[in-house]
This record gives C-alpha cells, sequence and structure tokens, in this order.
C-alpha cells in the first residue's frame, strides 16, 4: 500500500485492495495459529493413540487461550480503528497501552489454570491413566506458558488497527516456522515426548510474541506512538475494549465449552470416537480460521466507517468479506466431503478410526460451505458497537442448538446422531444469522446513509 497514514488508508484506499491487504496477513497468522495444535498433533499421533487423544482433549484449553487474547484483541482493533476514523490519534495510542496492560490479567489467569486446574480439567473428559498423565502434562505447559500466544494476538491487533500488516505477518509466520522445525526436536530428539510438543509451541510463540513487539516499539512508532511513559489505566478505555472484544471472547470461548461438551458425549463410543472428532476440529481449522483471518482484516475497515458514518463502505467491505471468506469455506467442506481419507491418513488412523471417521467427516464437513457466509455477518456487529448482537447468536448457536441437538440426536442415532446435531446446528445458525443481518442493515446501516458524518 502507498506510505499514507493509517487514517487515510482505512478511510479513502479502495476497498477492494484495502480489505485485501489486511486480510493476507490475518489469513497466514490464523493458518499459524491453526499449524501449532496440528503440528503437535500429527508428531504426537506418533507417539500412541492416548497421547494423541490427549492433545486432541487438550484443544478446547488452546482456543479458551485463545479466546480471552483474541476477545482483548478484536476490543483493541476496533478502539484504535474507530479513533483514527474519529480523527483522536491519542485515544487511538492509549487504546493501544491499556489493551497490552490488560494482556497480563489474561496471562495470570491462564497461569493460575495451569497450576491448579489441568488435572481435574483433562479427568472431566478420560478415565485412561495414559490420557491422563500426557493430557495433564500438556495443559499445565501450554497454560503457564501462554503468555507467547497471548502477547502475539494482542500486538497483532494494536499493529492491524493502526494500518499496519507486514510486521504481525512476519511475526505469525516466524512461530509457525519454529514451531515446525522444533516439535520434532523436543519430542523425539530430546525424547520428551507431549512435554516437548508443548515447550516447542509455547517457545515457537514466545518468539513471534517479540517480533510484534519490536513491530509496536520501533517499526510502527510513527504511525501509532504507543508509550507507557507517565501510564495510567483508564477504565472508560478498558471498558470500551470489553464491550466490543467480549462478544468475540465468548465466540471462541462458547465453541471451546462446548466441544468439550461434545468430546464428553463422545467419550463414551471409546478412544477412537475422540480421536476422529479431534482430526476433524484440527484440520477444519485450517479453513476456518482463515475466515476469521477475514473478518480480521475487515474489523479495523468498519470500525473506520462506523466511526466515520460511511454506511456504503461498511456494506462494500462486508460483502467483499463474504466472498473471500466462502474461498476457504467451500475448499474446506470439499476435503472433508470428498476426500476424509486424506484427512484420516494424516492423523495415522486405525482401522476403528477409519470405519468411523468417512461417515464422520462427510456429515460434518457438509454445512462448513456456509461458513463464510455466517461467521463474517455475526462478526459484522462488534466494530458497528453492537456487540451484544454476535453475543446472542454465538450463545444461540452453541447452547440454544448445538448442545441439546447432540445430545437429543445421539439418544436415538448414536454416534452418528452427534455428527448429525452437529451439523444441524450450523445450518439454523445459518438462517438466523441471515436474518439478523438483514434487519441490521435496515435499521442500522440505511440510517448512517442519511445521517452527515460526525453528527
Amino acid at each position: 500500500m502507498p506510505n499514507r497514514p493509517a487514517a487515510e488508508l482505512l478511510g479513502t484506499e479502495p476497498v477492494r485492495d484495502l480489505l485485501i491487504s489486511m486480510a493476507i496477513p490475518s489469513i497466514v497468522a490464523m493458518l499459524m495459529q491453526a499449524l501449532y495444535n496440528t503440528v503437535d498433533s500429527m508428531y504426537v499421533a506418533r507417539i500412541s493413540d492416548e497421547s494423541f487423544a490427549a492433545v486432541t482433549l487438550a484443544y478446547p484449553v488452546q482456543m479458551i487461550i485463545g479466546a480471552l487474547s483474541t476477545g482483548i484483541g478484536v476490543g483493541i482493533n476496533s478502539s484504535i480503528s474507530r479513533n483514527l476514523g474519529a480523527r483522536e490519534p491519542e485515544q487511538a495510542a492509549k487504546s493501544a497501552s491499556n489493551g497490552i496492560v490488560m494482556g497480563f490479567g489474561t496471562v495470570i489467569i491462564m497461569a493460575l489454570f495451569g497450576i491448579f486446574g489441568a488435572g481435574t480439567f483433562i479427568r472431566f473428559f478420560s478415565t485412561d491413566p495414559q490420557v491422563i498423565e500426557a493430557g495433564t502434562i500438556y495443559v499445565r505447559t501450554i497454560s503457564i506458558l501462554a503468555f507467547g500466544s497471548i502477547f502475539t494476538q494482542i500486538t497483532f491487533s494494536v499493529l492491524q488497527g493502526s494500518g499496519n500488516m507486514v510486521v504481525p505477518m512476519i511475526s505469525q509466520l516466524a512461530g509457525g516456522f519454529c514451531v515446525i522445525f522444533l516439535d520434532p526436536i523436543f519430542i523425539f530428539l530430546f525424547k520428551l515426548g507431549v512435554l516437548g510438543a508443548a515447550i516447542a509451541s509455547s517457545l515457537s510463540q514466545a518468539i513471534a510474541m517479540l517480533i510484534g513487539f519490536y513491530g509496536i516499539f520501533k517499526v510502527n512508532r510513527e504511525n501509532l506512538p504507543v508509550t507507557f511513559r507517565g501510564f495510567r489505566p483508564d477504565l472508560q478505555i478498558m471498558k470500551d475494549i470489553l464491550v466490543v472484544g467480549i462478544p468475540s471472547a465468548l465466540t471462541q470461548a462458547t465453541t471451546s465449552i462446548v466441544s468439550g461438551i461434545v468430546n464428553k458425549l463422545i467419550a463414551g463410543y471409546g478412544t477412537a470416537a475422540i480421536a476422529v472428532f479431534g482430526g476433524f476440529g484440527k484440520f477444519s481449522s485450517f479453513g476456518i480460521l482463515p475466515i476469521f483471518g477475514v473478518t480480521r482484516g475487515m474489523t479495523p475497515i468498519l470500525g473506520y466507517s462506523t466511526g466515520a458514518h460511511d454506511g456504503k463502505r461498511f456494506i462494500e467491505t462486508r460483502n467483499l468479506a463474504m466472498k473471500l471468506a466462502s474461498i476457504f469455506a467451500v475448499l474446506t467442506c470439499l476435503l472433508f466431503v470428498l476426500a476424509p481419507g486424506v484427512v484420516l491418513k494424516l492423523i495415522n488412523a486405525t482401522p476403528d478410526m477409519k470405519e468411523m471417521g468417512y461417515q464422520a467427516y462427510r456429515i460434518l464437513g457438509a454445512p462448513i460451505a456456509l461458513y463464510g457466509v455466517s461467521i463474517v455477518l455475526s462478526q459484522q456487529f462488534p466494530p458497528a458497537k453492537m456487540s451484544y448482537i454476535t453475543t446472542i447468536l454465538t450463545l444461540a448457536r452453541q447452547v440454544g442448538y448445538m448442545v441439546p441437538l447432540c445430545t437429543l440426536f445421539s439418544r436415538k442415532w448414536g454416534i452418528t446422531g452427534i455428527w448429525a446435531g452437529y451439523a444441524a446446528a450450523d445450518i439454523i445458525n445459518f438462517i438466523v444469522v441471515i436474518i439478523v443481518a438483514g434487519w441490521f442493515r435496515r435499521k442500522v446501516i440505511e440510517k448512517w446513509q442519511k445521517t452527515p458524518t460526525g453528527s
């Protein structure tokens, strides 16, 4: 992009060029995030089925870590971009510094969970001694060392909110390549097994974090001068960050909780069933997380458009984001529906897993084609300061549709019913999101177009 101030770029750069330039680094970042757990799992699967199951059961904890950091990050991103849109760069810088401070609270929460709650968490899902031992080690390690993951996401959001996407992409690429390189060293060369996988991932994320902080305080200093000299917490800014960020955090957190509940249901059908569902979660993330990358790319543009009351730019950005996101959704759907055997081979599936996996992946994968539209539409509300809508939609999908349907269908059709309930919830969610998005455009966006900027 041309070397112009971020505020000018967010408000004047052609939407197609701007969204692509903002979304690509976010997509890369999300792919790298998916890589951490998937690479761990692929290597750990070579140790034993129990080790693979243990890392699978730990996935909800990784999602919780991501939810807390992404929630703060989305709030920071939106606050910075809205302040730039309102021509208040000093407030934008304060949003960044206050958001970074908030990250330390998240680090403490996860460390305490790792120390005191890791074993209890794993024992809730499994009675297998080997799974419990390996799972506890993995969860405890990634939780205590979660600072790298948390601050990588926060520094990413600070840079993205001010229009800088190059440094975040570099940091995420560096972390992704490091985990590929370090995993076999710690797992096999140092013979640390599951512990080695957790250490390798955490160390890789710490490297990405350091690059992110370098970007904020050195590379991007002129664009957004973040400083802690004379810093005092601003409760109003923190509240603003939380109001916008909580729905995004809930989106991932409730997904984690529901995954845990579904894992509990699936656990009744054996270790193979847990591993099959774990394989779906890990490899579907390569298509789903880039969709969230697209939404993160659109967030600063939508936030700026909200501050400027530019409804036309808001809608144009959102619609283009849906098209880009749908590419990843459809490709992921095709992978699971047409080539489930590829995924099963990558997770080193046993005969029992293969027998179950072909049916499971086709049922679970089909509705993913709808994710590009449903996720983008549900994530348009936080930048418009209507976060509660995203919260309601998220809770409805996870708690209102998915858990009851999986539970009900499993009683009638067993393990197949769980796959069917999961898919049915996604279809219902798609229909509801479309209806709410139509209301939002009529009642909010069209009024912006009739309202002078700054009024």
